[in-house]
């Protein structure tokens, strides 16, 4: 009479492919195999087989109970069976790399890694840990994607208006342009290179991560068309612009990513930025070119004319919403980080520091995975951080997983 233990340890060997898995991320959403059914609903001895497993080796850091021995070590408890089972594979077979995780499971058969995930995906998950002493609380709900830039455009708005189109004659309005540009131009007033005391002070305050936010901000506000626009002659302005169209566009819409949009701007604005050209406070090889020929009517003439045309918002996509990230990640994850597919892990519950540590290792491309790396790409770190405190703050489930008798049939 063979034992249980034993028909198990058969039937690894039997239905397992002679060589390991390809890349976790080619084998991530691999359909399951027979033995990762049968696992779904594991006999006792498996079960016991894997507690001692954990014991050996995993213990130290995830804890006989499968929670995390400090910040930034994962909670296996209820993790989803084969998510955990696959993982482990990774890191024997080194598809996935950490020292310590090549090194705990590096000596673990085919049939212990399973027994393991199966010991830890069958017990009762932690509760969820509250927010750190003194975090702010997040916005679970809608969520505004720019939450983290309010306090830094404090200042901007009292000339520059609440979305970037400002009401005051001689401000410029800051939407229409590509985000390139608007960092561009923050850089040159923190350098110097625009002599202007006060932007010179605002962005020199300001480093490059905020500044791209900002120049996205503005870029997906609907631009307006500005009421300055002067005494010039618009008709003649027309004329003078049409060498302009090459770098602005035939009626102030730039395409370049490189260049403004001159649609819809202050005529004051546009005449005081004219006038900085042509007596070098402001630097640019090309514009001095441009302005050499241009008197103070002509400049009057051109800034009359493209105060009157009509702005074009720039092809940028605005930030998600928490709650679109959130949807988002639902596709895979489930709901509230609960998901009921055994391939993708559990994010309810999980340990704050490894959700972050692991959505960074997405963003830079250190953790191989195709779709979660397209996925984190956008991520600024005030998105990341309000993913992680959803996710972290939600409540962990456990799934029971029922094998159809049919399956059995219809497996090849």
């Amino acid at each position: 009479m063979i034992s249980r233990n034993r028909a198990a340890a058969v039937l690894l060997a039997l239905l397992m492919p002679s060589h390991s898995l390809l890349a976790q991320e080619s084998i991530s959403t691999a359909p399951l195999n027979s033995v990762e059914r049968h696992a779904l609903n594991p006999p006792r001895e498996m079960l016991d087989h894997g507690k001692n497993v954990a014991a050996t080796a995993c213990a130290s850091c995830h804890g006989a109970q499968g929670v995390g021995a400090e910040p930034g070590i994962p909670n296996l408890a209820g993790q989803r069976l084969v998510y955990l089972y696959r993982v482990l594979q990774g890191y024997r077979d080194r598809n996935r790399h950490s020292d310590a995780m090549n090194h705990s499971v590096g000596f673990l058969n085919e049939e212990a890694l399973l027994a393991v995930a199966a010991w830890y995906a069958s017990l009762p998950p932690a509760r969820p840990e509250p927010p750190p002493a003194g975090e702010p609380e997040i916005d679970m709900g809608g969520g505004d994607p720019f939450a983290g830039l309010r306090d830094d455009m404090k200042k901007c708005i009292r000339c520059h208006g609440e979305d970037g189109n400002s009401s005051a004659s001689g401000m410029p309005n800051l939407t229409g342009q590509s985000v390139e540009y608007f960092v561009y131009s923050m850089q040159a007033y923190a350098r110097g290179d625009r002599d202007h005391r006060l932007m010179g002070r605002l962005a020199e305050g300001l480093d490059d991560a905020t500044l791209d936010r900002m120049g996205v901000f503005y870029a997906v506000q609907e631009p307006k068309r500005t009421a300055t626009i002067g005494d010039g002659n618009v008709d003649r302005g027309g004329e003078l612009a049409e060498p302009c169209a090459v770098c602005h566009g035939g009626d102030g819409n730039a395409a370049g990513a490189d260049m403004p949009t001159l649609a819809g701007q202050d005529a004051r604005y546009f005449t005081k930025a004219m006038q900085a050209y042509k007596d070098g406070s402001r630097q640019h090889e090309g514009m001095f070119e441009a302005v050499e020929s241009l008197d103070d009517s002509g400049i009057a003439d051109l800034a009359a004319y493209y105060a009157v045309q009509s702005p074009v918002r720039r092809n940028v996509r605005a930030p998600l919403t928490t709650s679109e990230w959130i949807d988002r990640c639902a596709r895979c994850h489930g709901t509230d980080g609960n998901s009921t597919d055994p391939r993708f892990p559990m994010l309810a519950g999980q340990d704050r520091t490894y959700l972050a540590n692991a959505l960074r290792a997405y963003i830079e491309n250190t953790r191989s995975n195709s779709a979660m790396h397209a996925m984190s790409a956008p991520l600024s770190e005030a998105d990341l951080r309000r993913i992680v405190d959803y996710y972290a703050s939600r409540e962990p489930r456990s799934v029971v997983y029922m094998v159809l008798p049919c399956e059995e049939a219809t497996d090849k």
